[in-house]
């Protein structure tokens, strides 16, 4: 492997503001009380990364310069790159550049990783030097590991599970459940349990990985009812046009695509807003358009506030004037967005451990005191589980208007209060929601089934749900009977 990349350091805001030593005492074995020294590990410039470093940098200023923030505390920062000469994040780099940064500039926190899942590795360092490690990008570790001292604030990672055992419970959904994965995110079974219970009686039994869309169909037509399915959206929509070839888009089944990201919804290139089902690579639009009629889609839930409206702009402007380069998508605003929110609830957490008496290197106590905080952020309620990950808001999609493919907001899942809240009806396609075990599919055991029913391959009614997270969904038992309609 090549040699890791020099380290770069870059400072958050300019001296005066931020109390900024000079490099002598950067060098100090232990920093004044009222300074924090981060060390941040992300991408440095490839803004394929929703989490790269121009973008959360300007974000990080913003939470400096919050009413939020509590008085007395000055940052500074020391940066480094986790890409390799290619651009992309290396989870070796990041390895070596958290060793360095703790032996160059000893940090009282850390924040990023940045790659994808081997980036748990590096919450493996935070967890031996008992460091806060502040996560809002890339998922790559389980939070509940005795002993974690890492903090999930982002989309991705164990909070967008809670909201698929809502829906099972909404619509009596306790059937079968299998999995359908990409090849390249398969090592989630590697971290995450892999046959699991996520509803009263619903497990993940069998799996499947995605090669053809026709074998992909047959293995759900055999196995499921209940299906994730990790990867993308040109994925769901081969998918479903396969499905509607084979005649099980008619409203027998349900498909809920989980797309951690939201990029299903935003106007990309090849289709419109709101718009999932239209893409270049088919002129089967109107074939899609109405096998995409029984399929639901789960996204983070990004704020409409004014405040959260000016944080964006405000991002989109720093990250031109000091990086040159335009950051103004909704996905990499979030994601910023939550980088400032966990910024903001470290810093919190950190005050009161000091006016306790404590230090900054009582992790365990100023990891305690960021579970018992509770604020209104940038990206909304920001409060941690007893596993220090974030819960996070969610938006339920259905297509409303048949005639345009439009999709709209039926539900919103509120994380702070495990709730959901409908905002009107969902049109099933054949007027009511599909069984998720009818009679004589996979049953045969009651005398009224006949040998040449409708169990052959048992395909006419079912469940599917799409997963696009990089990970496998995990256990939620939790349910409360409080949801609104």
């Amino acid at each position: 492997m090549a040699a890791p990349p020099p380290l770069l350091l870059l400072l958050l805001l300019p001296p005066a503001l931020l109390g900024v030593p000079s490099a002598a005492s950067a060098q100090a074995s232990a920093a004044p009380s009222g300074e924090v020294r981060l060390g941040v590990l992300l991408p440095g410039r490839n803004l394929r990364y929703p989490w790269a470093w121009p973008r959360v940098q300007p974000a990080l200023s913003l939470a400096l310069e919050s009413q939020l923030r509590p008085p007395g505390l000055a940052l500074r920062t020391a940066f480094a790159s986790t890409e390799d000469p290619d651009g992309d994040c290396d989870p070796e780099v990041a390895q070596w550049e958290a060793a360095d940064l703790k032996c160059s500039h000893d940090p009282d926190v850390l924040l990023g990783a940045g790659c994808d899942h081997p980036g748990y590795l590096v919450g493996r360092f935070a967890q031996h030097w008992q460091l806060p490690l502040l996560r809002a990008g890339a998922y790559g570790r389980s939070s509940a590991d005795p002993g974690s001292t890492v903090v999930y604030a982002g989309p991705l990672g164990p909070a967008l599970p809670a909201v698929v055992p809502r829906l099972l419970q909404r619509f009596n959904w306790t059937s079968r459940a299998v999995l359908v994965y990409a090849e390249k995110v398969f090592y989630w079974q590697y971290h995450s349990p892999f046959f699991m219970r996520f509803g009263a009686d619903v497990w993940i039994a069998d799996s499947h990985r995605y090669g053809q869309p026709e074998e992909t169909v047959r293995f759900i037509q055999e196995n499921g009812r209940v299906v994730h399915i990790s990867g993308t959206l040109k994925m769901l929509q081969e998918i479903m046009h396969e499905l509607q070839a084979q005649n099980m888009t008619s409203g027998d089944y349900v498909f809920i695509y989980l797309d951690i990201w939201g990029e299903s919804m935003r106007a990309e290139g090849h289709h419109e807003a709101k718009k999932p089902w239209q893409s270049t690579e088919s002129q089967d639009t109107g074939v899609l358009r109405e096998a995409f009629q029984t399929v639901l889609v789960v996204t983070p839930h990004e704020p409409q506030t004014p405040e959260y409206r000016r944080f964006q702009s405000q991002l989109t402007l720093r990250a031109q004037r000091d990086f040159g380069v335009a950051v103004n998508d909704s996905v990499g605003t979030l994601v910023a967005g939550c980088f400032h929110d966990v910024l903001l609830l470290y810093l919190r957490a950190l005050n009161e451990t000091l006016q306790e008496g404590g230090t900054k290197r009582n992790t365990s106590r100023i990891l305690e005191k960021m579970r018992g905080q509770k604020f209104q952020g940038i990206t909304g309620t920001v409060s941690l589980n007893g596993d220090n990950d974030r819960e996070m808001d969610f938006d339920l999609w259905a297509m409303r208007d048949v005639e345009s493919g439009e999709f709209q907001v039926v539900a919103h899942f509120v994380g702070s209060e495990n709730r959901m809240n409908w905002l009107g009806p969902i049109h099933w396609k054949k007027g009511s929601p599909p069984l998720d075990n009818p009679p004589c599919v996979f049953n045969m055991d009651d005398p009224s089934c006949g040998k040449s029913g409708c169990a052959q391959g048992g395909f006419l009614n079912g469940i599917i749900i799409f997963h696009s997270l990089h990970g496998i969904i995990g256990h939620h038992d939790s349910l409360k009977s409080s949801d609104s309609w």
